[in-house]
């Protein structure tokens, strides 16, 4: 079976969809992003079916703020939804020209990354100056983090920070919680 089989086939016995536990802290960065810019480019990588970009309109409602949704999975799920730019593509090699988002946001999805440091190379080299990358993952020792057949990782804070800061981002915060997040400047 090909990964991404594995990856479709998986899916629903975890409910994959939107898994973003770090809502304040994705709701706290985008504030603060939308104080410094009228207009934010955002890449989610690891989309699957597309479930941000209805939060996004909910909480950021395109009435009062101005952005573009792009989004990039290994896999076309059939159900996903279909109101944002889609692109079937690896976090590995981005398609996507050197700086072009002010946000990439990666919910649950660098565990499932073979070269998450390559994958993080990309985002760094596809995100403005002074743009933001926007991490959530299931901590290292959480039952969930080695019962998920298709993590390759797990993943610690702590190392995580030490690596985003060897690879040139800077101003690294993280919040903690039953899945921890992390944001940091190019």
């Amino acid at each position: 079976m090909s990964y991404k089989e594995v990856i479709l086939k998986e899916a629903p016995k975890h409910a994959w969809g939107i898994l973003l536990v770090q809502r304040d802290s994705l709701k706290q960065l985008l504030a603060k992003l939308f104080e410094e810019k009228k207009h934010l480019e955002i890449l989610e990588v690891g989309c699957f079916k597309g479930m941000l970009v209805g939060w996004l309109q909910e909480s950021f409602p395109k009435e009062r703020y101005s952005w573009n949704y792009y989004g990039v999975d290994v896999v076309e799920p059939p159900d996903r939804r279909k109101d944002y730019p889609h692109y079937v593509m690896n976090a590995e090699s981005l398609e996507f020209e050197a700086e072009r988002f002010d946000l990439i946001i990666m919910i649950e999805v660098l565990e499932h990354i073979v070269d998450y440091v390559r994958a993080l190379r990309e985002a760094y080299r596809v995100l403005k100056k002074n743009g933001y990358l926007f991490i959530q993952s299931v901590i290292c020792h959480d039952k969930t983090a080695l019962s998920d057949p298709t993590h390759f990782h797990v993943l610690h804070p702590e190392t995580l920070t030490r690596l985003l800061k060897w690879l040139g981002f800077k101003d690294v915060e993280v919040k903690d919680g039953g899945n921890f997040a992390i944001w940091c400047r190019k």
